[in-house]
């Protein structure tokens, strides 16, 4: 008899990085921003390689953004790898991956979760 497998079972995380909760002050705008204003935004949690902001804008999975700290001289390009259904009066919740740079955030971050495990001695370098 075959079994099934869950496909919410996972063997490693998906997360490259560890999330901390942390306001920071951004505009943001899709990168060919044609048709749509800056808006102004913070961001709820943080990562070495993103953010979970909320947002007026109609961003799609997919898009790629601009962001830029707010009176400070720093901007990157993100992609929106996430965007959650449930539309609330603050927004809606997306996540963004920084395409640009590592250190974008200025702050030292815990160490990645995969530098924490231990090696497998079984495994190949």
């Amino acid at each position: 008899m075959a079994t099934e497998t869950s496909t919410t079972e996972t063997t490693t995380p998906r997360r490259r990085s560890s999330r901390i909760l942390l306001r920071v002050p951004l505009i943001v705008n899709t990168v060919d921003a044609s048709e749509t204003e800056w808006e102004p935004v913070e961001t709820i949690t943080v990562s070495k390689h993103g953010a979970m902001i909320r947002t007026q804008q109609n961003f799609r999975v997919g898009d790629t953004l601009e962001i830029r700290v707010r009176n400070k001289d720093r901007s990157a390009r993100a992609r929106v790898a996430w965007k959650s259904t449930k539309v609330t009066p603050q927004g809606v919740e997306l996540g963004f991956e920084i395409l640009d740079e590592d250190g974008f955030w200025e702050i030292a971050f815990p160490p990645d979760r995969r530098a924490d495990r231990p090696r497998d001695p079984t495994s190949h370098p």
